[in-house]
């Protein structure tokens, strides 16, 4: 009998506990189904690199780029553009913002090698640059598009206005023809951008995310293929750069292409991060993915105080072909001790 009794128990214990399965089997499979559909970002990934980067000690050009992984639509060839429609919106600002992702950020991590550039106009006067950055290998470590709005564009906010680092790309969101891509013009630079260093070439076909492949395709791409040739040789000039999360939501970053020794010009900008809730101070929260110098709204409300420090500070370093720099007006600004951070890990 208690052997019986024991049996009995077992049995039961086994079909409670296979009972117990039932529902995280059920959610396995909803997650399984999720990852299958059409998804336009994960940021675990970003996340996760950048927890381990702060473990590890960086060396020249083992930088890290934003990771975050998309599913795009994409096309190999050009895309007929949506623009002048108007369709029927699919959702709120608020849903889309929820479901769409781009990233503002540098590469993080100090960069030193042959610098090239080239620009070009296209479209309806948008002008397009190209920074490409290789190693003594002719490796590619970093391309670089901006793109300028033409100085008679139709919202005369955006003329002339750099379109990755501004708000412009919040302007595209609240669009009903984003509705269905969920992308804006900085999706399609990223992601071309990250094919070619991947791949170690600037030239041939890439794919485009569709929704945003005229910029890439008609334009981009265009003016970075004129330096295939180029590319393969030293340059005269090298570009010394470094970037670093300061841990508040902001990222700085210094700039430098150098000939001969001789400082040719010099940049200096800060990133707001990509997520508002990383972002300390809550009167900058609403600027995230975009930057100090480029941001139009928070210009206009600063009086473009950080225009200014920045012109002057890089100015300064141009004329005293020196990263010290002393003039008190430049010193006492608040961003002066960002730019220290940064500066005291280049060497000329």
């Amino acid at each position: 009998m208690k052997k019986s009794h024991l049996f009995a128990v077992f049995i039961l214990c086994s079909i409670v506990g296979l009972s117990g399965c039932k529902p995280d089997q059920r959610k396995d499979a909803e997650k399984s189904d999720a990852a299958s559909r059409p998804a336009i970002f994960n940021t675990a990934s970003s996340e996760t690199a950048a927890s381990t980067e702060k473990k590890t000690e960086k060396t020249v050009n083992d930088v890290t780029f934003e990771n975050t992984s998309y599913n795009y639509d994409v096309a190999t060839g050009a895309t007929q553009t949506t623009f002048g429609s108007n369709p029927k919106p699919l959702y709120t600002y608020e849903e889309k913002l929820k479901k769409m992702f781009w990233s503002n950020q540098p590469p993080i991590g100090l960069m030193e090698g042959n610098y090239f550039t080239n620009d070009g106009y296209f479209d309806v006067g948008n002008k397009g640059i190209v920074e490409i950055v290789t190693d003594d290998t002719n490796k590619i470590i970093n391309v670089e598009f901006n793109e300028y709005g033409a100085e008679n564009y139709y919202a005369s906010k955006y003329a002339g206005a750099n379109k990755r680092l501004s708000d412009y790309a919040f302007f595209q969101a609240q669009n009903p023809r984003t509705d269905t891509t969920l992308v804006t013009v900085v999706n399609g630079i990223t992601f071309v951008e990250k094919q070619m260093r991947e791949e170690n070439r600037i030239e041939g076909n890439f794919e485009t995310v569709k929704g945003s492949s005229t910029t890439a395709r008609q334009g981009l791409m265009a003016i970075a293929t004129e330096l295939k040739d180029e590319i393969k040789q030293p340059s005269k000039t090298k570009y010394i750069g470094y970037a670093e999360d300061f841990g508040d939501g902001l990222i700085g970053r210094l700039q430098l292409p150098v000939t001969d020794g001789k400082i040719e010009t010099a940049r200096y900008d800060e990133y707001f991060a990509d997520q508002p809730e990383k972002i300390v101070e809550d009167q900058l929260k609403k600027y995230y993915r975009q930057s100090k110098y480029f941001s139009l709204d928070y210009n206009e409300e600063t009086n473009n105080d950080f225009v200014a420090f920045a012109d002057k500070l890089t100015k300064e370093i141009v004329d005293q072909q020196s990263l010290s720099v002393e003039n008190s007006e430049l010193t006492n600004h608040l961003s002066f001790g960002s730019y220290q951070k940064l500066s005291k890990h280049i060497k000329l």
